[in-house]
């Protein structure tokens, strides 16, 4: 396969922190294992998550393979985003940044935050800023994002985020034990320029 638009590929990282107005995204590190761990840990917040709630030894894990790719440079890649308060520094959440293996145009979005930032508009923001750098810095044409159709959350953030609902994968993916019916959402580069 050739890549047709080669500023994908050499896509320039974005400095870091990437601020916005009340928040800093930067790689997650080996540091942050006990603030991810103390969300990644809780039923509620692991329900739509690929695992059950970590022991620390999990998030460890987890964040070592987050750590060990701190920026995109070829697609199939991940970029995991660590978002902080920037007043208190505290870790609040994660945003993913995925790069397409088979279409490197496009990405997909995912995140994870704390309860304790919920319903304050934080998500939103961080998702903002993430897909700015995805549509501004990386030059996607594309980004999706996935969740199960019972997390009105995450659906909610995304329609919020200007993504269309595309798809309803009926009983598409097993996991934790039952099928899963997924919601699939996307939003083009010039449909989010023209948001901004």
């Amino acid at each position: 396969m050739s890549f047709a638009h080669p500023e994908v590929l050499a896509a320039i990282q974005p400095p870091y922190p990437i601020r916005t107005a009340r928040l800093r995204l930067r790689p997650v590190t080996h540091g942050d294992v006990a603030a991810i761990n103390a969300y990644r840990s809780l039923p509620g917040v692991a329900r739509y998550l690929p695992h059950p709630p970590q022991s620390v030894q999990d998030t460890e894990l987890t964040v070592k393979s987050m750590a060990a790719q701190s920026e995109l440079t070829r697609p199939g890649q991940w970029l995991d985003l660590a978002v902080e308060h920037a007043d208190s520094g505290e870790l609040v959440g994660e945003v993913l940044l995925k790069w397409d293996a088979a279409n490197p145009q496009c990405g997909e979005i995912g995140f994870v935050f704390s309860p304790t930032v919920q319903g304050q508009g934080v998500a939103y923001e961080a998702c903002t800023a993430a897909l700015d750098v995805a549509f501004r810095e990386f030059g996607w044409h594309r980004v999706e994002g996935i969740c199960d159709a019972r997390n009105d959350k995450s659906a909610a953030l995304m329609s919020r985020l200007g993504m269309r609902a595309e798809a309803r994968f009926l009983e598409s993916d097993w996991s934790k034990g039952e099928w899963v019916t997924l919601l699939h959402y996307g939003i083009l580069r010039r449909e989010w320029l023209a948001r901004a």
